[in-house]
């Protein structure tokens, strides 16, 4: 009876697919149609406009064309004959603008006759006579001229018909044609800049703000595109200055600076003086008065292209520190100025003479040069205005010139410390960000290091950090100075505990900058006295610590200090060499103490080392018993090699991981049980499930935690784990009852991504791959089940690809969590069912995307938070760029709080906080085909007592 019933069963099943054949070729041709007609839904739209009742229902209909834009070539011309049609019949000027604008939309279509366009075009401007039109007109013929870059002819002719729109009296279409001059002159070296000059320059002078600051701009455009300007505008260019308008005044300051670098040599004759200046020494004073303008957006722009102004001279220069302040055409000096000149005139007014106390220094308002009043005390004003945004240019501006100038960086030096002062965090955070970066030209005074000190003071934890970093670049000038910085500093540690590290990286470069000014201070900061012998310092202590690491780091470039020392301080040393090798340098220490330190291995010693290792591996051939022994011995030497020298640690590690995914993988295939998981015992399925699971583990951390690694080696990963993938894909279809379509729609995307990365670099692929890449090209249908059994026999024939040849450029993502410690016993107690925050300081090195950084917060019932910490949360851990290296990944410090809330608990338990990368398991070709999600730890879970007090209730 079975028999019978398969049998009718195959036999219907085989009749339904003779029925079905005949009406394949039809939903083909079905499809085709329907892809043909994607484009026709804008043309229909189009169409209707004839049989619109007014204007209001036709701007309807063009409105609802901008949700269904989308032609195919046939369909252009014909689109742009119907809205050029209905532009001739159409009254409302609003529709006609609109039509226009639908024209440049469509003239950037693929394959769109830019030529006809722009003709037609011209031809509906012909007899318009709106403004508003026009001006839209001129603006699609802007659109589509930019898109026919190397059409000199067509551009040409543009030029002639703008110049006579030019006429018109509307300032918006004066405005556009202005445009259209600047942005499609072709710029050749038979081109007649004078006349273009002149034709521009004649609305300097219009009536209409807007047309006089698209003149300027016009200019400005065409300067950027390589035009050289006649620098003899330059005169009628400054008279502009004194516009009523401000968006005049903008693009004036804009020209005048780009005329004083194209013709930086030019000589000027001052007005009213047979005087002659440089042109870029003139339009820097220029540039300088704007920094007096009403508008905070001029004095903005001002301060910002000052910055840029590198090629003036130090006596204009200079002029923006000395600020001369004038009253009633008359100098006003000093207090000291005045007491001296009483002191050494020898005598005083008596009163008896007629105007004997008359001030001697009369300024003719005639007399004042625009040049040494625009430019005299031009920072001063930037410096001291009211608004946020113009201190912040006038800041950026000072760094950028003392950058380029010691001198200049000297004479700011006073100015940028005391911006220190200012109300706005970001003001004195750029403020000493900029002292950081001119630290190389200056040297601090005792008076300016201690106003610098005093900013120590400031509540804001960036700012103080922003401070150490600057005190480790700058060069102090005396003893004294110094010894008053590291006592603020120890004092600074007490208030405030969290800025440890910060103020140990801080002190490590002081010490290794002033080794000359650190040795007299050895004495007092260790209590070295001749004739007694003081007490051990408590080397826990963070001040001690603290005065340790500048002195050992000092004494690295000066070999008096070492004598000097304790031997109590060098037993410390050896203990801080160990537990902070980051900070405690090493020394070169005699024998006598006893406290030699081993120089490491150096570097080609331990890569030639690993080299061999891989080497001996990818060319033995032996059984699968001593293989695997070699492979396990080879996996501890390269663990032990990346403790021992941190320089190759991470193409060890790198390393020892995919030693380690081979073991798992031949101990899947050790006695081919995986071709058949449905036979197992549950015990021996689930050891089967957990190694796959653990192979594909080790893939993800090959792949996503690791950077610097070459293409070759990319691909030896993502060839690795498409064996994984296989086998995961057969023990789901083969052993378990869960759908297998996501696994396979996984298995077929990664094999399509590994296909284009191996053409893409030029690479072979190993046999597995190339064998996939085969019979999957063949297979009509790919269903979980077939892909399954196609993938069995592969598996088993093809052998494992060799380990990749070591790279020294392999860097291993990691994070160290400082705080909160293990080494407190202290339990945190809050109220339960609120939350507690946990301060949270951790840094980061070598990660490839800092976004898929996340925070692992795990509860004691097993429960797990994963939380996605806050961008403004990660900074650089490195300020100098030469320790920055794109190839190997971002070095980040995060400090941010973590928030724990729980019920009551019955006494005090650990909550484990880890950091970790979340990786998407169908991260492949850029679509997910589910929404897991697999979390790499990159440290150690660092565990906090924590103990939920119950609610009190009552009074």
């Amino acid at each position: 009876m079975a028999a019978v019933l398969k049998k009718r069963a195959l036999a219907e099943y085989s009749q339904s697919i003779v029925q079905e054949a005949p009406f394949e070729p039809q939903l083909k041709r079905f499809r085709l149609v329907k892809k043909q007609a994607s484009g026709r839904p804008t043309l229909a739209l189009i169409s209707c406009l004839q049989n619109c009742k007014n204007s209001n229902e036709a701007l309807q209909t063009l409105l609802r064309l901008i949700d269904t834009f989308e032609f195919e070539p046939p369909d252009i011309i014909e689109a742009v004959k119907k809205l050029s049609e209905h532009f001739k019949s159409e009254p409302e000027s609003a529709v006609r603008v609109k039509i226009l604008s639908l024209l440049a939309d469509i003239g950037h279509e693929q394959k769109a006759d830019l030529q006809a366009i722009i003709d037609e075009t011209l031809l509906l401007l012909k007899n318009e006579r709106s403004h508003k039109v026009i001006a839209q007109g001129i603006n699609t013929i802007l659109k589509l001229g930019k898109l026919s870059v190397d059409n000199g002819v067509l551009h040409l002719k543009l030029l002639e018909i703008v110049k006579h729109y030019l006429k018109d009296v509307s300032h918006s279409v004066k405005c556009k044609c202005l445009e259209v001059i600047g942005t499609l002159t072709p710029i050749t070296a038979d081109l007649n800049t004078n006349e273009i000059v002149h034709l521009i320059s004649s609305y300097f002078n219009n009536e209409d703000a807007r047309v006089r600051s698209q003149a300027f701009s016009t200019l400005i455009v065409l300067h950027e595109r390589g035009m050289t300007l006649n620098p003899d505008i330059y005169m009628n260019v400054c008279q502009a200055l004194k516009d009523d308008y401000e968006i005049v005044r903008l693009v004036v300051i804009k020209l005048i600076r780009s005329l004083g670098e194209a013709h930086p040599e030019n000589l000027i004759m001052l007005p009213d003086s047979e005087q002659e200046v440089r042109l870029i020494d003139d339009a820097f004073g220029k540039v300088c008065s704007g920094l007096t303008d009403l508008s905070m957006r001029v004095r903005t722009l001002a301060a910002k292209l000052l910055g840029s102004m590198t090629q003036v001279s130090n006596h204009f220069l200079n002029q923006t520190l000395d600020k001369k302040l004038i009253s009633n055409m008359r100098r006003k000096r000093t207090a000291h100025e005045l007491a001296w000149e009483n002191v050494t005139s020898g005598e005083w007014a008596s009163g008896k003479k007629w105007a004997d106390d008359q001030p001697k220094e009369m300024v003719d308002a005639d007399s004042i040069n625009l040049m040494s009043s625009g430019a005299c005390g031009a920072f001063v004003h930037g410096l001291e205005d009211e608004y946020l945004e113009v201190r912040t240019a006038a800041v950026e501006s000072l760094c950028q010139l003392a950058m380029k100038n010691p001198d200049f960086a000297n004479l700011s030096l006073d100015f940028l410390v005391d911006m220190f002062n200012d109300e706005i965090e970001e003001v004195r955070l750029m403020a000493i960000d900029s002292l950081r970066r001119i630290s190389e030209h200056i040297i601090l005074r005792d008076d300016q290091l201690e106003t610098i000190l005093g900013a120590l003071e400031d509540f804001s934890q960036d700012v103080r950090e922003g401070l150490h970093q600057m005190l480790a670049s700058c060069r102090m000038s005396t003893t004294g100075g110094l010894k008053m910085c590291i006592e603020k500093l120890l004092d600074n540690l007490k208030k405030y505990p969290q800025d440890k590290r910060s103020t140990y990286r801080c002190l490590q470069k002081v010490g290794a900058q002033h080794p000359e000014l650190v040795l007299p201070l050895i004495p007092p900061l260790l209590c070295i006295h001749p004739f007694f012998d003081t007490s051990e310092p408590d080397v826990d202590n963070p001040q001690y610590i603290c005065i340790l690491i500048l002195i050992l780091n000092a004494a690295k470039y000066s070999p008096t200090i070492s004598p000097l020392l304790e031997p109590h301080t060098l037993r410390h040393y050896a203990y801080l060499r160990d537990t902070m090798p980051n900070f405690v340098p090493e020394l070169r220490l005699s024998e006598g103490t006893g406290n030699t330190i081993i120089k490491p291995a150096s570097v080609p010693e331990s890569f030639d080392f690993l080299k061999t290792i891989v080497n001996s591996l990818n060319a033995s051939e032996v059984s699968y018993r001593v293989q695997t022994n070699l492979l396990q011995m080879a996996k501890e030497h390269l663990n032990r090699l990346s403790e021992m020298d941190s320089s190759i640690a991470g193409i060890a590690q790198f390393t020892s991981l995919y030693i380690g995914a081979q073991l798992l993988y031949a101990q899947i295939f050790e006695k081919g049980l995986w071709k058949n998981p449905s036979t197992l015992a549950t015990q021996q399925a689930n050891i089967l499930k957990t190694n796959i699971d653990q192979l594909l583990e080790n893939c993800l951390k090959m792949q996503y935690l690791f950077v610097g690694l070459a293409a070759n080696e990319q691909c030896s990963i993502k060839q690795f784990r498409l064996r994984a993938l296989a086998l995961n894909l057969i023990f789901i279809v083969k052993a378990s009852n869960s759908s297998a379509l996501a696994p396979c729609h996984h298995f077929l995307g990664a094999v399509e991504e590994m296909q284009r990365e191996l053409v893409m670099h030029g690479l072979e692929p190993d046999s597995f791959a190339s064998s996939v890449f085969k019979e999957l090209s063949v297979l009509e249908e790919p269903k979980p089940g077939a892909v399954a059994r196609l993938l069995i026999p592969i598996l088993s024939e093809s052998k494992l690809a060799k380990i990749p040849v070591p790279n020294s450029q392999v860097r291993m993502s990691s994070a160290v969590i400082i705080e909160p410690s293990n080494q407190t016993d202290s339990t945190l107690k809050f109220t339960a069912g609120l939350t507690m925050a946990v301060p949270l300081e951790a840094e980061l090195f070598n990660l490839s995307d800092p976004s898929r950084l996340r925070l692992i917060i795990k509860y004691p019932d097993q429960r797990t938070h994963v939380v996605l910490p806050r961008p403004a949360h990660l900074k650089p851990l490195f300020f100098d760029n030469d320790k920055q290296d794109s190839h190997s990944g971002h070095n980040l410090r995060l400090l941010t709080t973590v928030l724990i809330s729980h019920q009551v608990w019955s006494e005090a338990c650990n909550v484990d906080i880890s950091i970790a990368l979340s990786v998407p398991e169908a991260d492949i070709a850029k679509k997910k085909f589910n929404d897991s999600s697999s979390i790499l730890h990159l440290c150690k879970p660092q565990k906090i007592s924590v103990a939920p007090k119950p609610i009190k209730r009552g009074i």
